[in-house]
């Protein structure tokens, strides 16, 4: 593939590769392999902050893959789009320093977010996620990518 030439749809895991804040990095781990390299491309960042912007920039979709702590049971699959991301996003608080709603929101103001955007997350608990949890997630993921025309 051309270096220089994204793919259409771009899944975008955030966390650490270490726990507790790890589940983006096994979420991609689990989906690397399931996707078309020249449709859908998934990336693993460690806490990103606002370098998201420019893992966003080029691609048509993006599916942002986080953990969630938003008082919901633990497991909790959460996909939101559209304006539904938009409050979700204003009440998201972030472990990565310049979160997720503060570089979305940076990114809205530079006219840098991509005409689709999803947020597919699982709810944070006291311990650490299962393969179940993890497998569940990638399913819905891959559900969510193999979507886009």
């Amino acid at each position: 593939m051309n270096a220089h030439i994204h793919p259409p749809v771009r899944i975008l895991c955030i966390g650490s590769p270490a726990e507790p804040d790890n589940l983006g990095f096994l979420a991609a781990h689990a989906l690397m392999g399931r996707f078309d390299p020249e449709k859908v491309e998934v990336l693993a960042l460690d806490r990103p902050g606002p370098r998201l912007i420019e893992h966003m920039r080029g691609a048509d979709t993006v599916i942002l893959v986080d953990a969630v702590k938003s008082g919901a049971a633990a497991g909790t699959l959460h996909r939101l789009e559209g304006h539904a991301l938009d409050g979700m996003v204003a009440h998201h608080t972030s472990s990565h320093g310049f979160g997720l709603s503060e570089t979305l929101a940076l990114a809205d103001r530079m006219g840098e977010l991509p005409p689709h955007l999803k947020f597919i997350g699982l709810e944070a608990g006291a311990t650490p996620f299962s393969e179940g949890d993890v497998a569940r997630l990638a399913e819905a993921v891959s559900e969510s990518a193999n979507a886009v025309p």
